[in-house]
């Protein structure tokens, strides 16, 4: 079984949005990473990370993301 989890990544610069794909909380966190070290040409300063959302993958899931609502 896989999940979707939605991470808001606060850089020293901005925060970010990021959805990934994994197995488990841990491997999720380790893609984060993964996907942060190959979006940016320079890794970025990260200061906080925290995971807003997880959902099983499935028919029917998705998210929504709105710059002016960030649903919490």
């Amino acid at each position: 079984m896989a999940f979707l989890y939605r991470f808001e990544v606060c850089l020293k610069e901005k925060d970010v949005m990021a959805i990934i794909a994994a197995a488990n909380d841990e491997e999720a966190f380790k893609h984060l990473d993964v996907e942060l070290e190959k979006f940016y040409l320079h890794m970025p300063e990260i200061v906080d990370v925290t995971l807003r959302e997880k959902k099983r993958i499935g028919k029917n899931t998705g998210f929504i993301l709105d710059e002016d609502e960030r649903g919490w």
